[in-house]
């Protein structure tokens, strides 16, 4: 449960960075175009975008979704979004807001920029603006505050052009009551599931049919470009006793980077969870207020608080070890628990707080004042990053030295024959499934993958140290012969025919429902229907039922047509719908209490669709050069 609640309190910091600033980009870092600082990428009604302000973008973009997706993401996957016209596509959107901007005369003072900072909560300690907070808030995501503050104000301008265009927008009752009704009106799905896993069996090919269909299909098995290197690998392990740390530095860095070895106020609590559904009508509510003033009437009255929170909390994680949610600091939690916690004494039981989550119960355990740790608690710690800043020093020394005498002799070899340096070779290798020594790094592959036969490579940074390699033989993509890739063949055909097959069953169940009903047409193949149940319409899961796509189509049907044109498909399954009922709420007593929240979403809604519409108007009516190919 600490983990979700994490999760579901994003700082403000992640959400400027992450979230809100959609089509912002940080322009930082090192850029490959440092010689073509002035080349133009595109123009924009006169407005230049640089090459070099683009692949900085591009570069960062990367780079952030690498760090969303755990650093795994292939090339591939970039080509397929086209992210680098998505890039430059973004920064044309970003002139065109600035000169709009600037026609209207809207302007960001340094004082709003200030003041905006000044009240992220990420940077506050005490409830005071804290500038070394700041500074290393931002220095651990990657940034620089000049950078920051300038991607600020180019969201906050942004932020008041579409305010300016939203001025005229209106929301009259009756649309905001026809939205609350489309909301809250439930519809009960009775479906059948093909799986084409199921029509595996009824596919039987012919080595003569298998190779027919490899004849057309022979570009999906072409290999990948293949390399073999012969490297030289100075090891970090080879340098590490060489760098000596001493007293004095380690006194030295703590002294300077006091910032990093601050712990800001940690609390203890425990909680007992009576969770609510995000769409809980206010009986519900009051229900399980009810029951939780119960609990604490319990636990006044002697009863163990861990003892009720392992059998009445929803919480089951926490719950298993009597509400336990352990130490945690300002910033980690849903904000209406975590200003309950940070309010109370300890030892102190609150009465019902209510989240996103449901109605908590909170018991404060035990207080962590905030401190500065002591240098003897983070001698090892500071001693091990300076080490380990000595020994990359030392590594990149020697592999520079090497280096300028390896273009000296002329040859990788002769240098190795001369230094008593054993060269070691790599097997053949594709960029999909690198050689363990070169790692993921998509420069180190761009480097070595751009070299031709017997060129030297740049120097390397590797997992283990750094490279000098030599392209020794290059294999270039090629398709193979059917006997070398048969079981493949096989495979890839029969979960096409598979999914095919699966397909037309699908269809005839369909086509039978519609004639004599889903409970009949199921029965002639064997098939079991299932239903959803009453569901809210805004349910893009059916209650984790259906896929969302199934459910997003299944929305547009209606009791006189209740039954799709076709059959709805999410990976290799089809699904056959039938809507069974749709039942309009009858809670129309909270639509008073809600139609503000309601007004105020569908405006939101209206002033994205409209500034969506003004950006396209823009680019169509704009004078837009694209110089370079992106």
């Amino acid at each position: 449960m600490l983990e979700i609640i994490r999760k579901n309190a994003a700082s403000w910091l992640m959400k400027f960075i992450l979230g809100a600033i959609v089509v912002v980009f940080i322009f930082w870092g090192v850029g490959t175009f440092r010689s073509q600082r002035l080349d133009v990428m595109a123009k924009v009604n006169g407005e230049k975008i640089l090459v070099e302000d683009y692949q900085k973008a591009y570069n960062m973009t990367v780079e952030r979704l690498r760090r969303m997706y755990g650093g795994s993401l292939p090339e591939a996957i970039f080509k397929q979004l086209n992210l680098k016209r998505q890039v430059l596509d973004q920064l044309i959107d970003q002139a065109l807001i600035r000169q709009e901007a600037k026609r209207l005369g809207l302007t960001v003072t340094d004082k709003e920029v200030q003041q905006v900072i000044l009240n992220i909560p990420a940077f506050k300690r005490n409830g005071m603006f804290d500038p070394r907070l700041y500074q290393a808030a931002l220095r651990n995501a990657g940034l620089k505050p000049a950078d920051f503050e300038h991607q600020l104000r180019q969201e906050m301008i942004t932020r008041k052009l579409q305010t300016v265009m939203a001025a005229g927008l209106h929301c009259p009752d009756s649309e905001a009551l026809s939205f609350f009704k489309y909301q809250n009106a439930e519809i009960d799905l009775e479906y059948v599931k093909i799986n084409s896993s199921d029509c595996v069996s009824a596919v039987n090919a012919t080595e003569q049919e298998l190779k027919k269909w490899y004849e057309t299909h022979k570009e999906q098995f072409r290999t990948d470009p293949q390399l073999k290197l012969r490297y030289l690998l100075f090891s970090k392990k080879d340098f590490e006793k060489s760098a000596n740390v001493t007293e004095q530095e380690i006194r030295s860095y703590y002294e300077e980077h006091q910032d990093e070895f601050h712990v800001p106020e940690q609390r203890r609590a425990s909680h007992i969870l009576l969770s609510l559904p995000k769409d809980a009508n206010a009986t519900l509510v009051e229900e399980k207020k009810k029951k939780l003033l119960e609990i604490k009437e319990r636990i006044e009255k002697g009863q163990s608080f861990s003892e009720l929170a392992k059998k009445f909390s929803d919480d089951k994680v926490s719950g298993q070890k009597g509400g336990d949610l352990g130490f945690f600091s300002r910033g980690m939690m849903v904000k209406p628990f975590e200003e309950k916690v940070f309010s109370m004494k300890k030892g102190e039981i609150s009465g019902p707080v209510r989240t996103s989550f449901g109605w908590h119960l909170i018991k404060l355990e035990d207080i962590r004042p905030e401190r500065t740790k002591p240098l003897k608690e983070v001698k090892a710690q500071i001693a091990k990053k300076l080490r380990e800043k000595k020994v990359k020093k030392l590594v990149w020394d020697a592999a520079n030295k090497a280096y300028d005498t390896i273009i000296e002799l002329g040859s990788l070899e002769d240098y190795a024959k001369t230094a008593n340096k054993k060269l070691k070779e790599t097997p053949f290798f594709s960029r999909k499934r690198p050689a363990p020594v070169l790692g993921f790094s998509p420069n180190v592959l761009d480097m070595v993958f751009s070299l031709e036969k017997g060129e030297l490579s740049s120097l390397l940074e590797v997992p283990q140290g750094v490279m000098i390699a030599e392209l020794v033989e290059k294999k270039p993509p090629y398709i193979p012969k059917f006997e070398a890739v048969k079981d493949k063949v096989d495979r890839a055909y029969t979960q096409e025919k598979a999914f095919e097959l699966c397909k037309k069953r699908a269809q005839e169940i369909l086509r039978l429902a519609k004639a004599k009903g889903l409970a009949e047409a199921a029965k002639k193949y064997g098939l079991k229907v299932e239903s959803t149940g009453l569901f809210k319409r805004i349910d893009a899961s059916a209650g984790g039922k259906l896929p969302g796509p199934v459910v997003q189509g299944a929305l547009s049907l209606t009791m006189k047509k209740p039954f799709p044109d076709d059959v709805f498909e999410s990976g290799r399954v089809f699904y056959v719908i039938h809507l069974k009922a749709f039942k309009e709420t009858s809670d129309l007593a909270r639509f008073d209490s809600e139609k503000k929240d309601i007004k105020a979403q569908i405006r939101r809604q209206k002033m994205e669709t409209a500034f969506g519409d003004w950006l396209k108007h823009q680019r169509e009516r704009a004078k837009i050069e694209i110089v370079r190919k992106p």
